[in-house]
């Protein structure tokens, strides 16, 4: 079995665990998750009681001005301190049923660190409101692996009949996002870079070749063991992302965009056998491919994850009406 293969496998276990564990704990974090609302809820309808408590107070000038900000400010102390301790109970819980996990915690963390953030929030507007800060702008390296192919004149049917192989034309990723709040954390603006390896190969015992500045698939002379061309492409994607509401799978997001991207290289790879011999073969050019393209993006996922396709509107090659999409898998390391 090629090391590729391994590392796929590998890959595959490592996101069948994650996926499995993320489900194990859906159930507790719903219910805790709706726990800490109700509490939230509770606490800050007393904690605004006693609020309107202080300023009849003050209105009625049973106490001073400095005596107000005084109360006001024990109270938001105690309000907070109450809400930290009530939901350290709870998350506490969670993390003992992950059992240690690192991914578990993970997950406990990102769950319940904006909720915390909303208790301290009380304490901050009347305890250190001048160091409060918000962050708006976050800053994620990322890793990406998915499947390559070609449509014809935009025609998604055409895919069945692709000269490349399904599941031999592959892609790898790997490239840095900054997410900046657009509205109230519900949309970000995202945009980054990265180095994109895409391959494509054909299917039976085909290569490249390039006539009259026209790239053709046709038949080797020779039994082929390999054949795959590669493009290297850095790549620069803008989108907007939109957070879906809470709901029983957790949070997701919903994010579309588009991209422009530079070519850096281009090369065919072959290996072919001759009189019972094995030959490497590596042809560097450019087979008509454009040196800027521009596509279309969307995606579909999680906290740290999410499924997307690319679609490229520039043609593949010169006078040819195949267009690159890539369906894959992203993570936020």
């Amino acid at each position: 079995m090629k090391p590729t293969k391994y590392l796929l496998i590998l890959l595959g276990l490592l996101v069948f665990n994650q996926v499995r564990a993320q489900q194990d704990l859906d159930s507790q974090l719903w219910r805790i998750n709706r726990q800490i609302d109700s509490i939230v809820q509770v606490k800050s309808q007393r904690f605004k009681a006693e609020l309107q408590r202080i300023n009849r107070q003050l209105q009625d000038k049973d106490i001073s001005q400095s005596e107000a900000e005084s109360l006001k400010k024990q109270l938001a102390k105690q309000y907070a301190e109450d809400l930290d301790y009530a939901i350290y109970k709870l998350t506490g819980d969670l993390k003992r049923a992950s059992k240690g996990s690192y991914v578990m915690d993970s997950i406990v963390n990102r769950q319940t660190a904006y909720r915390i953030r909303r208790v301290r929030m009380y304490r901050k507007a009347y305890y250190d409101k001048d160091r409060h800060k918000n962050q708006n702008t976050f800053a994620y390296v990322f890793l990406s692996i998915g499947l390559n192919n070609v449509l014809d004149q935009d025609k998604v049917e055409s895919i069945e009949f692709s000269p490349y192989g399904y599941i031999q034309s592959r892609y790898f990723e790997l490239g840095m996002d900054w997410k900046t709040n657009m509205l109230h954390k519900k949309a970000f603006l995202v945009y980054g870079f990265s180095f994109v390896w895409n391959t494509l190969k054909p299917t039976g015992n085909r290569y490249h070749v390039l006539e009259n500045d026209t790239v053709k698939i046709v038949e080797h002379p020779y039994e082929l063991e390999r054949s795959k061309l590669r493009h290297i492409w850095l790549k620069v994607p803008v989108s907007i992302e939109l957070n879906l509401p809470d709901s029983e799978r957790g949070h997701l997001h919903l994010s579309a965009g588009v991209y422009g991207k530079f070519r850096l290289t281009t090369k065919q790879k072959l290996t072919y056998f001759t009189n019972g011999d094995s030959h490497d073969e590596v042809i560097k050019n450019d087979y008509t491919m454009p040196n800027f393209a521009y596509g279309l993006t969307g995606a579909v996922g999680g906290t740290d994850w999410s499924v997307y396709a690319n679609y490229d509107l520039t043609p593949l090659f010169k006078n040819s009406r195949a267009h690159l999409v890539s369906l894959g898998v992203k993570w936020r390391l």
